[in-house]
């Protein structure tokens, strides 16, 4: 500051503001450092009941190797103090009694057998294909929206709803559309769906037939997910039809479910080739139409 500038005259009344201030200040600091540096102030125990589900979940999932434990850590426990005279004593004893080691032996392999016929039967992902139209179905936002246009069934708020989500949903400038939409005007029908149906399933499985060289009549399990276009009959069976599948193929059709009947399906598909159909292939098909 300037000395030669006066100064204006301290008061006490700017003292206190300055008092409480600090004492405020150091009473917040106080309640941080007592809290543990938390925001809150509050300290968490060590057990949560998330932690508590997830363990009460792996303790029964996992309940007969819980239970085995025990005496599996007693047996080894009491192999390692084993000595060379002992298994010399315990084999003759077994060669003395032949019925007791047989009986031994059969209860040991009845026992492996029940574990690996109730272990899941794993199942493998060989290899997935995705349809690709030509370029003719190719369409540009500003294209949908002129053939939205002359369709004449949308309000100006229709259409700027549909600019909106074109403008949010990702779609490029090579979204690829069937040709019930690329109609001037749009020809949305039942024929149209059903013969884009059919380019779709159909393209998609002859690309992944050609990629793992798997026969079609190898095919067990046919499971199709779309949840707009439910013709009768359904697409499973035009697959199984198109295909010539065997004749005890097992076909699924799953439609009406949303987007999410993709990992259903996957789940179904699963559980069918571990309980049923063990040795077969399975192909499954997720769809969404627009015609």
């Amino acid at each position: 500051p300037n000395p030669d500038q006066p100064q204006p005259p301290r008061t006490h009344a700017s003292r206190p503001t300055v008092l409480r201030t600090y004492a405020t200040m150091s009473a917040a600091a106080q309640e941080t450092t007592a809290g543990g540096g938390g925001g809150d102030g509050k300290r968490q125990g060590p057990c949560r009941p998330g932690h508590l589900k997830l363990g009460y979940h792996i303790v029964v999932s996992n309940a007969v190797y819980v239970l085995l434990a025990p005496f599996a850590a007693a047996l080894a426990l009491r192999a390692s103090r084993l000595t060379p005279s002992d298994l010399a004593a315990a084999r003759a004893y077994l060669l003395a009694n032949l019925q007791l080691a047989a009986s031994l032996v059969s209860v040991a392999t009845a026992l492996a057998t029940a574990y690996l016929a109730r272990r899941p039967r794993a199942v493998y992902l060989l290899d997935f294909a995705c349809y690709k139209p030509g370029p003719d179905h190719v369409v540009t936002r500003e294209t949908f929206m002129r053939q939205s246009s002359k369709a004449g069934a949308f309000t100006d708020d229709n259409l700027a709803f549909q600019r909106k989500i074109l403008e949010r949903s990702g779609l490029g400038q090579g979204t690829y559309f069937p040709a019930a939409v690329l109609n001037s005007p749009p020809n949305p029908c039942m024929a149209e769906a059903r013969r884009e149906a059919e380019a779709v399933m159909f393209g998609a499985i002859d690309s992944l037939l050609a990629k793992t060289g798997v026969r079609a009549r190898d095919i067990g399990v046919v499971v199709v997910n779309c949840s707009l276009f439910n013709p009768t009959p359904s697409l499973s069976a035009m697959v199984v039809n198109h295909y010539k599948l065997r004749r005890n193929v097992a076909s699924y059709n799953l439609g009406g479910m949303g987007c999410s009947a993709g990992l259903i399906s996957i789940d179904l598909a699963k559980q069918l080739l571990q309980v049923i159909f063990p040795f077969l292939y399975h192909s499954r098909l997720l769809l969404e139409y627009v015609a």
